[in-house]
């Protein structure tokens, strides 16, 4: 499964420190599996979380493609 990166996710990513981007990428490349949920809401495609410890992913599935939207600590990702 391809996996794509949207340029928001891109700029908050560079700003965590090494031991962090690891973690994250290492659950990110373990898609679809891991603490998964979808959010509510009338959205097409649906999106989803991803939970690491304090950090959110969202990102939605597509025909053989996972798009990463954008990571985030837990109070701030939704907004």
């Amino acid at each position: 499964m391809n996996i794509s990166f949207s340029k928001s996710f891109e700029k908050s990513f560079a700003t965590y420190d090494k031991v962090l981007q690891k973690r994250l990428f290492d659950a990110i490349s373990l898609l679809p599996q891991g603490d998964v949920k979808r959010l509510s809401g009338n959205d097409i495609p649906p999106i989803y979380r991803l939970r690491v410890s304090k950090y959110r992913i969202l990102f939605y599935k597509e025909a053989d493609e996972i798009k990463i939207l954008k990571v985030d600590s837990r109070g701030d990702v939704y907004k």
